[in-house]
This record gives structure tokens, sequence and C-alpha cells, in this order.
């Protein structure tokens, strides 16, 4: 298996810090990824889930290897690092971080670079 596209589109409020969706062998799109912080600040990836008539949450995706689970951890937290680092998340105004992202976003999805003015 290779991930080969990384897609992060980072979120502001609450516990989940981002939205991923991840492509496996240029072939398979996984989306509904998400990057959440949990106890103590410290990051971990989310699988895709939806919740029971019970309340209850089941995987929809789910990696059947500690080595794939491993490998698509990596992956998206080093893209959600690079990318909160490339935007610094800690220096900038919300909204001129939401502007940037929006911006990025665009350039990022459609994979044709910005007009520059």
């Amino acid at each position: 298996m290779e991930i080969t596209e990384v897609r992060v589109n980072l979120n502001r409020q609450g516990r989940v810090k981002a939205f991923v969706q991840v492509v496996v062998d240029h072939a398979l799109l996984i989306g509904d990824i998400r990057v959440m912080e949990g106890k103590e600040g410290t990051l971990y990836v989310a699988m895709p889930s939806r919740r029971l008539r019970n309340g209850s949450f089941r995987d929809v995706v789910h990696p059947l290897s500690s080595e794939v689970r491993r490998q698509l951890e990596e992956a998206i937290l080093g893209e959600y690092e690079r990318l909160a680092r490339e935007l610094g998340e800690s220096n900038l105004h919300p909204r001129l971080r939401q502007t940037l992202q929006r911006l990025l976003g665009e350039e990022y999805w459609s994979g044709e670079p910005m007009d520059e003015e």
C-alpha cells in the first residue's frame, strides 16, 4: 500500500484540529478522517465512523494491521504539522489564518497555481 496523497483542511474550533482525505495507490480516496486533540493536548488520528441507532459509533474504514495504521498516522500527522507550521498558526490573527487556509486550499485542491497579482 502506498499513500499517494494527503489532503488536510485545518479546523480552528473545538477538539477537531483538521479534516483529512487520503489517496491510496492513486486509486482509493478515504475521507472524513480527523486529526483530534486528546487530553493533555496530544494529537491523534480518528478514522471515519458512523453513529449507530443506539448512539455508539462504528468505524467505516479501519486499518487491519498496526503497520498500516502507523503509515497512515505518520503521513496524516506529518502533513498536518507541515501545514500548521507553514501557516504559522500561533502568530497569525484568526481571520488571516482562515483566509490563508482558504486560498491555500483552493490551490491545493485544484492542483493549479493561483494567479499572482
